[in-house]
């Protein structure tokens, strides 16, 4: 289960703090940086408070006020994890310190930011997107990789004062597009995919998948699928900085008078707890931080996921 200690000690935001937001005209549309210096605070305390509620409740169901999409599906199968194995959930346990926040700016919402942290306590950094789809709709967390604490991310390109942003589609410059990154990244996990930097991540993932095809008796499948980038800024090189959602799907079909079972205390146990004895799946969905340079290969800085459904007879 991860945790987010999100309690503000420093931020700094691309945009100049003043009492109004920053507006300038370019090719006659009005834009705007994402965020105010003034508001990130709040929006981390906010998100803090409500998370800290959901734990105490062991109840996922808070979280849908300041998380949306791959975040919140995650969460919600740890939190369905922690329920059915009957065991408690960390609150924050240290404060974290903001070290950066990326705020490009935007014609028209929805908007959002990348705020960049680390907890020295645990040696883990987390990079992580909010977004708002409207003035009157609250800053979710959507997406929210995380990294060993001294990793070193790339510096982000400014435009007119806010972080650069990239087109999904777009692969001027670069090896690849932010889109066709992800693409790339999935299909590295089921062995393919040369134009990627082999990491811990996927070899992880690759020996996960290696031991449950060497199963007796079970016929094993895996599938990985990139969804569609929305997240994507230049980097000072010309490259890109990507958060990318890929979904994982594993596939058992288990041969006549033979059960497969998971180690108790496993998420897959969770939700498997009478195991297999026919056919089940197990669904993940992952978040993948990925660095696209001008040439060479993609490199992943950073990942968060875990099982968020199973099915089982």
């Amino acid at each position: 289960m991860r945790t987010r200690a999100l309690l503000v000690a420093t931020v700094m935001v691309l945009a100049a703090a003043c009492g109004t937001v920053p507006r300038e005209r370019s090719d006659l549309v009005t834009t705007k940086i994402a965020v105010r210096s003034d508001d990130v605070g709040a929006i981390f305390e906010r998100y803090r408070s409500v998370r800290n509620t959901a734990v105490g409740l062991l109840d996922a169901k808070p979280l849908s006020v300041v998380e949306s999409g791959p975040v919140l599906a995650i969460d919600t199968g740890a939190f369905e994890v922690a329920s059915r194995l009957d065991r408690a959930l960390p609150k924050d346990r240290s404060p974290s310190t903001v070290r950066d926040v990326l705020a490009p700016r935007f014609a028209k919402y929805p908007l959002w930011f990348v705020a960049v942290s680390s907890d020295e306590a645990d040696r883990v950094g987390r990079v992580q997107v909010y977004q708002r789809e409207s003035a009157v709709d609250p800053w979710l967390l959507v997406a929210s990789p995380e990294t060993v604490s001294d990793i070193a991310l790339p510096g982000i390109r400014l435009r007119h004062g806010g972080a650069a942003r990239v087109a999904t589609g777009n692969d001027v410059g670069m090896a690849e597009s932010p889109q066709g990154a992800a693409d790339e990244y999935a299909e590295a996990l089921g062995d393919g995919g040369d134009g990627v930097q082999i990491d811990s991540f996927l070899r992880q993932m690759r020996r996960t998948a290696a031991d449950n095809a060497e199963l007796r008796d079970v016929t094993f499948s895996q599938t990985w699928k990139a969804e569609k980038v929305e997240h994507a800024l230049r980097t000072d090189d010309g490259g890109a900085l990507v958060f990318a959602t890929l979904e994982r799907t594993d596939t058992f079909k288990v041969r006549s008078g033979r059960t497969i079972t998971w180690p108790a205390g496993s998420p897959q146990r969770a939700f498997l707890q009478q195991g297999i004895s026919t056919s089940g799946t197990l669904r993940y969905v992952h978040q993948v931080l990925l660095q696209v340079p001008p040439k060479g290969r993609i490199r992943a800085l950073g990942q968060f996921g875990g099982v968020v459904a199973g099915d089982g007879f």
